[in-house]
This record gives structure tokens, sequence and C-alpha cells, in this order.
């Protein structure tokens, strides 16, 4: 140390220096990683909240309609009713949740709906009368309705401008997974403990899958996290007319409207599955099987949408899960004249392609046809009608059964419904006029 002066590493101001500028880019570092991972960290924040919201409040419920309805001594049509009841609250409160997320807090919002789907299901335990259920069950619609398909997918359509197909079916292919997981579960459940100790487990698990929601840190958008959507890119304004607004009284959105009431009066035939096996004389056992098939159908072809959409557009993909439907109906038909099992086990796997238009394939349409400053506003709307088909579909088939005593016209009316729908897709594209990308 030549006159005293102290080496540059060992100057206390230089010091600070470098730890300062360690802690800068520390920092950065850990934004960089944020910025990685933030936005598929809310796609599994989706998958929890659909979970909860769809795949076991909506797609598991089956299981309880034959030991409630024995105990309480009523028709399980008559039981049934309040998930139809649920079901159509569900559908009134997806009409105003986009002005909700906008306006308030949404995980605030988010604790209410939880706490109403969780204290409804776990109060089913104690109730005595068909009418309890059909209050519970409204008051569990609006639970779901607060967490269920139309803040989930505007919340996946504010974070990913690309890889949106494959991030929407991934969040909601966990409907159909936890549909598959938690029938069984709460099947053997009711055996074991009986269907009143069944609700509470029950009310225990849709806490717990929001749970994580609940308490990680996000936001409704990514601009309030200082993010931007995944895959953006600056656009030039020439080009950019997909984000502004339309009117809703136009033709291509009302065909798309009645493109989404087609095609979910045709969902409720996989509830049906087990009355199709019983009524060509094949077991129980059989029609379960044929559900579980459905279910994983249902799984697999979100998933394969999702892929198809980001390969090609949401349009060609739409288009092979509905060809792929028909070609399903073809088979249970024909499985249902000749009483051949494997055609109505292949069928059964294939025709859950339907769910993958119904929770993915139209939210993608909508999103493509109608833009992103439109979607929460179009879709609001869209996805009360989707809950309308899904609700009326189940009554409409059995009806449709009683008076012919077959499933045979319910296939052939369905696969008129796939044909007028192709019909309308073509209409819309026609009418086409920019909004949204080529």
């Amino acid at each position: 140390m030549q006159g005293g002066v102290n080496p540059p590493f060992l100057n206390l101001g230089n010091l600070m220096f470098y730890r300062s500028t360690s802690y800068i880019f520390l920092l950065e570092v850990k934004m960089m990683v944020n910025k990685s991972y933030k936005h598929w960290m809310i796609v599994f924040l989706m998958c929890c909240l659909a979970a909860s919201s769809i795949g076991l409040c909506t797609n598991a419920i089956g299981v309880f309609y034959t030991p409630v309805s024995k105990s309480l001594h009523v028709l399980k049509g008559t039981f049934a009713m309040h998930a139809t009841l649920s079901t159509l609250t569900t559908a009134l409160t997806s009409l105003k949740m986009s002005k909700i997320i906008k306006k308030y807090n949404y995980k605030k919002i988010l604790l209410i709906g939880s706490l109403l789907s969780s204290i409804s299901t776990w109060m089913m335990s104690y109730s005595q009368s068909v009418y309890s259920f059909y209050i519970l069950g409204v008051l569990r619609g609006i639970g779901v309705g607060i967490g269920g398909m139309v803040p989930i997918t505007v919340i996946i359509t504010n974070w990913f401008d690309e890889k949106y197909g494959l991030a929407t079916s991934l969040a909601l292919s966990f409907s159909g997974l936890a549909g598959a997981i938690f029938s069984p579960l709460l099947s053997s459940w009711i055996t074991c403990y009986g269907w009143q100790m069944t609700y509470r487990l029950m009310a225990i698990c849709i806490f717990i899958l929001v749970f994580p929601v609940l308490i990680v840190p996000w936001k409704i958008n990514p601009q309030e996290e200082n993010l931007l959507p995944y895959g953006y890119q600056e656009r030039k304004d020439t080009i950019k007319i997909q984000d502004k607004k339309i009117s809703l009284i136009t033709i291509s959105f009302l065909c798309m409207c009645l493109f989404t009431l087609l095609h979910t009066s045709i969902t409720g035939i996989s509830q049906h599955l087990s009355c199709i096996a019983l009524s060509i004389h094949l077991s129980a056992t059989s029609g379960a099987i044929l559900m579980s098939l459905t279910m994983i159908g249902n799984i697999s072809t979100k998933l394969l949408i999702g892929f198809l959409s980001d390969l090609l557009n949401p349009i060609k993909a739409v288009i092979i899960m509905i060809l792929t439907n028909c070609l399903s109906l073809l088979l249970l038909f024909l499985g249902v004249i000749h009483q051949e099992i494997m055609l109505l086990y292949i069928g059964s796997f294939m025709f859950g392609s339907i769910y993958s238009v119904g929770a993915v394939g139209i939210p993608m349409l909508t999103r493509y046809f109608f833009g992103n400053e439109n979607y929460a506003r179009t879709y609001s709307v869209i996805g009360f009608l989707t809950n309308v088909g899904s609700a009326s579909s189940l009554t409409l088939i059995g009806y449709l059964f009683d008076f012919t005593k077959s499933y045979q016209m319910v296939f052939i009316i369905a696969l008129c419904f796939h044909l007028i729908n192709l019909i309308l897709l073509v209409v819309i594209c026609l009418r086409y006029n920019g909004v949204g990308d080529k």
C-alpha cells in the first residue's frame, strides 16, 4: 500500500457500490424469473379454480342422485332439479361477472364465491327435504358462477397473447380431470361414510382446491404487475383492428350465440350414457365404463384442441373437433342399433370431444372473431348461453327418450345440430369484418 492509499477493493465506497450493484443485479434476475413464470403460474391457479368450481361442483355431483333421492323418498328427476337450478343460477351470475371483475377486487369476490360453494355444500348434509336442496343449489350456483368459466377465460385472455389455446385448454382440462378423480372418490365415500358425511368432505375439498388462488399474490391484468401478456408484440395501429368495440346486435354475434346454444344442448348425452347402456340391456358396470371413457376423452381432447388452435387456428381446430364428435355420434348410433359394446366404448371416448368445443373452442372463437377488448362483454352473454344449453339438455334428452323409447332420435338430432353449426361457422366467416386475426 504505497502512499497509504487503500487498494480499490478495500475502499469502503467501492465495497458499498459493489454490494448495491450485486443487489440490483439479483433483483433484476428475480424480476426476469418472475416474468418468465408468472404467466404459467396464472394458468396453474386457473387449473385449481376450474377443478373446484366446474370439476367438483358441477361434474361430480351425479353420484349423489341415487342415494339422496332414495333417502328423501323422491324421484331422481325431482332431486336433480337442484342441479338444474344451480346451473341456471350460474348462467345468470356469469352475465355480470365481466363487469364485476373490472369494478371490484376479484379475489375478495372469489373468497365470497368459494365460501358460498363450500358452505352450501356443507349445509346439504343437514337437508331433510328436496326444497332445501333447491335453495342451497341456487346458492352454490352463485359461487360456481363467480369462479367459473367466464372469469377463468377472461383472466387467461388478459394474460396470454400467444399460446392462448394451450393455456385455456390446460386450465379447463382440470375440470374434467377433477370430475374423473372425484366421481369415484365421492362414490366410495358415500358407500363408507354415507351421503351426509360425503357432502361435508366435498365442501372441504371445494375450499382446499380454490385456496391457492386466494393466497397467492396475482392481478387480473399483467399490466398491474408491470408485465405484458405472454408473447405480446407491439403492432402497428393500422393493423391493430381487433381491439375496436363492436355491436352485439350483429348477424355474426347472433350466429355465434346460436352456435353455442345448439352445441351445448348436445352435451347432456354424456350424462345419459349409463341409461343408454341399460336401454339395450347392458350392465350398469358397462354404463359406468362408458361415462369414464367420455371423461377421459374430455380431458385429452381439451388438450388437443388447444394444441391445434395454436398450430392452425381456432376455426380449423373447432371444425376438427366437431367432425370428431359427429363420428362419435355415428358410432354410438350404430352401437345402440347392433348392441355392439366396442362401438359404444370407442364412441363414448370420442364423444368427450363435445366438451373440448364447449369449454375451450367457444371461448377461443369468441376471442378470435370479436377481439380481446370485446371478450369480457361478448363472452359473458355466450357463457350464459353455454350454461342454459347444458342445463336444458338433460331434460330435453330425457323427454325424447320418454316419447320414442329409444336414444336413436337423440343421436340423429345431435348430428343435425352439428350440421347447422358448421353452416353457422361458414356464415360468421363470410361476414368476417376484420375483427380478429385473419
